[in-house]
């Protein structure tokens, strides 16, 4: 907290930022904005200290001018006064001293001081790593104002008239139920009860006797009037082994568009109908931004925090770039709405079974001829009944090597796109150009970021978050500090496993089985 002793022009020291932190996390319930203005106050604080004088100031300022006084020089003879004694005067208040630096002479000893090589090259690194930050605040607010006006502005399709001029959609579900998920019913019913007139349902199991069977069977009889399909055994077309289950059912679809499903998706009774009515004549793919539902445990937060922060900035930050005609890719396969007859003319799904990553390479095709990519405004709820931390940082690894196997560039940008490595870079930049203290200002750096992804997570969630901001505090200082570990562990084992098998992947996505299992985390 600011001491008394201080004053108001006082430096921040980093005991304030924590005082903020604390204040901000526990303080003020029910107000979002309690952050804001308490970082606000702080700078206008830090904003003072700069203008004011300080006590130790070395000239003197007037509303005109700003004079320098310069010490006289040094004499053998004491200073004679020439004020007569019989009209004293006022002995006048002692003027600053300024010690001023001139340039060495010609011919002395002196030298005078310049910049080395060295200093420079510092100086412009420093200035390349802020200029970086303050561009990715960039990235921060468009991520927050294209979440705003994107997410949960839901399109209406006009679907009263019955099928006539509503395109047909195939909904492909991979199923796999070993180990059984206790949500796995509640999910899969969801899709049965979509509020859209024209649709099939292709559930793909790859083994006999999978407990995911008899569910899907219970539901066709609890639905019959949903067109519903099950096919059992898959067919081997590569090394993707989501790519063999659901190869039988995209033979067998019929409609011209395609959605790919994953089983532990919960589907709204209008979410169909939204991501076709983003279905334009010039897009190729609407996807659906991951995030999760409300669900109990600290996993479940931890999850949700992630979902809901640093995954959906850069996701829809890209998904932006794209809507702009920049060509970048961000689309993944958990729920994507395809065009079925350009998948076809690439030999369909198959022709992506070399690939672990093959909803990456699904919208790379796609784009490549032409066709855009948006995002639907409601994110893919996740539902998974087994929520564990190990299982999700094992996610996030897999994630991690497809990244850097398919995109090189990744192994340099990414550790640098994250909080706490970015921090500890930028802090140093500034305590080289700004002179400012490097734990104040790595403090600052974390506290904004932290409020900017709170920001970020309403705003997904479409209101607040179903726990305490303390919570939210907890789950997101694990996730940024995870980050570094789990992007060192991807680079120094790049062997995944996926389902019942290991792969090995080449630069830029190519994968190949590897005869020995390594578990993942």
């Amino acid at each position: 907290m600011l001491r008394p002793g201080r004053g108001a022009g006082g430096w921040l020291s980093s005991s304030d930022w924590l005082w903020l932190l604390l204040r901000g996390t526990f303080g003020s319930t029910g107000r979002n904005h309690t952050w804001a203005w308490n970082v606000g106050f702080l700078l206008l604080i830090s904003a003072a200290h700069h203008n004011l004088p300080s006590t130790t100031t070395s000239f003197l300022f007037f509303p005109t001018h700003a004079t320098f006084f310069t010490s006289p020089a040094p004499s053998s003879s004491p200073a004679v006064p020439h004020s007569s004694p019989a009209a004293p005067q006022s002995t006048p208040a002692p003027l600053p001293i300024v010690e001023v630096s001139l340039p060495a002479k010609e011919g002395s000893s002196e030298k005078s001081v310049t910049m080395t090589d060295a200093q420079v090259y510092k100086v412009l690194l420093a200035s390349a790593i802020l200029i970086f930050w303050s561009g990715f605040w960039v990235v921060h607010l468009i991520g927050i104002i294209y979440g705003y006006r994107r997410l949960h502005q839901r399109r209406a399709l006009s679907v009263e008239s019955g099928d006539q001029g509503v395109l047909g959609v195939s909904v492909l579900k991979p199923l796999v139920g070993t180990p059984m998920d206790p949500n796995l019913m509640t999910n899969l019913e969801t899709f049965f009860t979509l509020n859209y007139p024209k649709f099939e349902l292709l559930f793909c199991v790859q083994e006999e006797g999978d407990p995911s069977i008899m569910i899907v069977q219970q539901l066709m009889k609890k639905h019959p009037h949903v067109d519903a399909s099950c096919f059992i055994g898959g067919l081997e077309v590569g090394v993707n082994p989501k790519i063999n289950n659901m190869q039988p059912g995209y033979l067998a679809a019929k409609h011209e568009l395609l959605l790919v499903s994953d089983s532990g998706l919960l589907m709204k009774e209008d979410t169909l109908t939204d991501m076709v009515a983003h279905m334009t004549p010039d897009v190729g793919i609407v996807h659906q931004m991951p995030f999760t539902c409300d669900r109990k445990g600290w996993p479940a937060i931890l999850e949700k925090v992630y979902f809901g922060t640093g995954h959906a900035r850069m996701y829809l930050f890209l998904g932006l770039l794209d809507a702009l005609g920049f060509g970048v890719n961000c689309c993944t396969g958990m729920s994507c709405l395809m065009r079925k007859k350009v998948l076809d003319e690439a030999g369909g799904i198959s022709a992506f079974g070399i690939y672990l990553a093959e909803d990456y390479f699904f919208a790379k095709y796609i784009q490549d001829r032409g066709w855009g990519i948006r995002i639907a405004s409601q994110p893919a709820w996740q539902n998974a009944g087994i929520c564990r931390v190990k299982t999700f940082l094992s996610r996030l690894t897999r994630w991690c090597k497809l990244r850097i196997a398919m995109v090189p560039h990744t192994i340099l940008l990414e550790p640098f796109s994250e909080c706490m490595v970015l921090g500890l870079v930028v802090s140093w930049a500034a305590t080289v150009l700004l002179r400012a203290d490097y734990l104040t200002f790595f403090l600052f750096h974390t506290l904004t970021w932290s409020l900017a992804d709170w920001i970020m997570l309403n705003i997904v969630q479409n209101g607040p978050p179903p726990f305490s901001k303390f919570e939210f505090v907890i789950s997101w200082l694990f996730r940024e500090v995870s980050a570094l570990f789990i992007f060192l562990h991807a680079m120094w084992n790049p062997v995944i496993s996926w389902r019942t098998g290991s792969f090995k992947l080449r630069w830029w996505g190519v994968a190949e089985p590897v005869s020995s299992r390594v578990t993942v985390m």
